[in-house]
């Protein structure tokens, strides 16, 4: 009585788990393959198996990578090319992060003996960024998934970020956070850097095309 209990069981846990990988898949390509694929992952899988094999784990796996990294439907290189750039901008700023954190006590030890009075504002100034630069983490992906939607207002908005980006680092150079805090100075130009290749890739010619044609698609139905 209990051998049939168990099986049912793992077969539960088995789905369960196949689910969970093939949610990171694109959520079309779920809409229209999951229950073909994961009919045939049920049907290979062993007696009492109850949870994907490593193996298994690691092709599913795979496989979202490579779609995931690859352009949607009419998607043009160029705008897909942004998106893994603010993906990396995302990163970068992780990067950035952990260099302030790790940096802060020799920043204010510089600033201390080259401007005591200056201590206080370099403290909050770092303050603020160990609390803004999650938010700003955040902000990076949401655009970049929003640029991916081809929403016109979001490359908009990402065009305005970068013109924050490029003021901030011109008051920091005004301050000689160049001097002070050489490594944030660092992590700030590759994130600068990556924030103005996107913002070329996504008004190319091809990437306005492709935002105008997804504009007038949203529109359309409503019309």
């Amino acid at each position: 009585m209990n051998e049939p209990e168990l099986g049912i069981g793992g077969s539960a846990s088995l789905e369960r788990g196949y689910r969970r990988l093939l949610a990171c898949y694109p959520r079309r390509f779920r809409r229209e393959n999951e229950e073909e694929i994961l009919a045939v992952l049920m049907a290979c899988a062993q007696d009492g198996q109850a949870r994907p094999s490593l193996e298994a784990t690691v092709d599913l796996l795979k496989g979202a990578a490579r779609m995931r990294l690859r352009p949607g439907p009419g998607q043009p290189r160029a705008v897909f090319a942004a998106i893994r750039l603010m993906w990396a901008g995302a990163a970068a700023e992780l990067a950035a992060l952990i260099t302030i954190i790790v940096t802060a006590g020799a920043v204010r030890s510089a600033v201390r003996h080259a401007d005591p009075a200056a201590v206080n504002a370099a403290t909050a100034h770092i303050t603020v960024d160990e609390i803004g630069m999650p938010i700003v983490i955040v902000l990076w992906l949401w655009l970049a998934w929003t640029i991916s939607r081809g929403r016109d207002a979001a490359r908009l908005a990402f065009s305005s970020y970068f013109l924050l980006i490029t003021i901030s680092m011109i008051i920091a150079l005004a301050q000689g956070s160049a001097v002070y805090a050489p490594a944030d100075m660092i992590a700030c130009t590759v994130i600068w850097s990556v924030a103005l290749a996107a913002v070329v890739l996504v008004f190319t010619p091809a990437s306005n095309r492709f935002f105008r044609h997804r504009s007038a698609e949203m529109v359309s139905p409503a019309g």
